[in-house]
């Protein structure tokens, strides 16, 4: 608090001894008069005189005043520094309570002795305009960012408070994580300032301004309009530079190295087991595969709790895996259906349902598999063509120059049952040949009704 004008102890001694030498001399004056006669008319003119001097002091005494000036401004008149002082304590100290914080005001206020007559001194009025017009000022520490300003708090010590808030922030409860290490990659240090005592901050509302905004647990608008409101308080989101450019509020980022320790799933292999017995293309489950189990520990580092780093420091199996064991056919399901072998001019795909083998017309074209003719016909796209039901497969022989086998007959495996030729929408002689799985019917209701499957994986 700044006073001016106000009297001090020297002040007052020279004061009372002016008083006294005034005394002296009247004194004096009256020891010189003693014993001497005087007319009448002149004990009058002394006492006349005595009594005009003790009213003009008097007066002049009661026309002094102490003018109480905010910032250079009147606000009133008061006999007694003392009563500005003593209301002036109280007011700091009924803010301070409020703000939780020792405060002064930002204005200089001062009080100099001046003679004003026909003037009342008013404590209320004084008063008045103090609560009025002055505004408060404390003591504090701006914490900073790299050199970057962010907010101030009551003291140096709550510096720590917010790097531990900060650090806490990203450190999991969890007993399977050991912390190894946690540091900030910024620079948090304080410098003395005085501000208005409602910008001072508490070290969890600086923790709140530089997390990442997605760690808050408010919803992502609220955060935004919380930070820039904290910031507002003075006026840090518009702060600028020497540059020129706007300091926005800095995020900091917390970097921790832990070693965390868990279990994960060991995948089970696959065996593959011949069976002379079945089909290719065949294959049944002998033993089902089971997952089996390992402690596994990495040191991993974050960086504002997203995962930057993993590396595997040790693993442990706890359960052995156990392997899935499959049995697979290696008897040639069908026999190769053209006399000879001739040439595989086309491959299965998925818009070529079967193959095609390139061979000299009249070729002979044999039976894959013993089963029964249910189709020995003529089409348009096919040419002639010749379907034999095999139980759970079904063969389709196309293009063919002569069907030798007719509907209901049975044929076995590697009888003659057409010749090669190019009936039907075809560039050449050749055997289109395919191979459809079956349903367990014996009924054919239509070229496209059961599925293809690639004739190659039976041979």
């Amino acid at each position: 608090m700044r006073l001016a004008g106000l009297s001090s102890p020297g002040a007052s001694r020279k004061g009372r001894l002016r008083r006294s030498a005034h005394y002296r001399a009247l004194r004096r004056f009256w020891e010189r008069l003693k014993g001497k006669t005087l007319h009448r008319v002149h004990y009058l003119l002394i006492a006349s005189l005595l009594a005009a001097g003790i009213l003009g002091y008097t007066h002049y005494r009661n026309s002094l005043f102490y003018v109480v000036c905010i910032d250079g401004i009147e606000a009133g008149l008061v006999r007694e520094v003392a009563e500005v002082e003593q209301f002036l304590n109280s007011l700091m100290d009924k803010c301070g309570l409020i703000y939780g914080m020792e405060v002064f005001p930002r204005q200089a206020i001062t009080m100099t002795r001046e003679l004003r007559l026909g003037q009342e001194a008013n404590l209320q009025q004084v008063e008045k305009a103090l609560r009025n017009r002055i505004s408060l000022l404390t003591e504090a520490v701006m914490v900073t960012v790299d050199g970057v300003p962010v907010s101030p708090v009551c003291t140096a010590e709550e510096i720590a408070d917010v790097i531990e808030t900060l650090s806490l922030s990203y450190i999991d409860d969890d007993d399977s994580v050991k912390l190894l290490e946690v540091e900030l990659e910024e620079e948090l240090a304080g410098e003395d300032c005085v501000v208005p005592p409602e910008q001072v901050c508490s070290a969890a509302e600086v923790a709140n301004l530089l997390l990442d905004p997605e760690k808050l647990e408010q919803d992502l608008d609220l955060q935004t309009a919380s930070r820039l409101s904290l910031a507002s308080r003075d006026g840090r989101e518009n702060r600028i530079d020497g540059s020129g450019e706007k300091q926005e509020i800095p995020l900091v980022h917390v970097k921790t190295v832990e070693e965390a320790t868990q279990e994960e799933p060991v995948p089970f292999p696959t065996t593959y087991v011949n069976n002379n017995e079945m089909y290719k293309g065949e294959s049944r489950v002998v033993t089902e595969g089971k997952d089996g189990l390992k402690e596994v520990t990495y040191r991993v580092t974050r960086v504002n709790g997203e995962e930057i780093d993993r590396e595997k420091l040790s693993e442990r199996i706890i359960i052995e895996p156990v392997a899935k064991v499959i049995e697979r056919g290696t008897l040639s399901r069908f026999a190769w259906p053209v006399a000879g072998g001739g040439r595989l001019s086309q491959g299965f795909s998925g818009r070529h349902n079967g193959i095609d083998i390139a061979a000299p017309s009249g070729t002979s074209i044999l039976a894959a598999e013993s089963g029964t003719v249910v189709c020995s016909s003529w089409g348009p796209a096919t040419g002639n063509y010749i379907v034999i039901y095999h139980g759970d497969y079904w063969t389709v022989y196309l293009h063919n120059s002569r069907n030798l086998v007719s509907a209901g007959q049975s044929v076995s495996r590697g009888q003659v049952i057409a010749k090669v030729g190019s009936s039907g929408n075809s560039t050449g002689p050749h055997l289109h040949f395919e191979v459809r799985r079956g349903t367990g019917s014996s009924k054919w209701p239509g070229y496209y009704y059961y599925t293809s499957i690639n004739p190659l994986s039976f041979f």
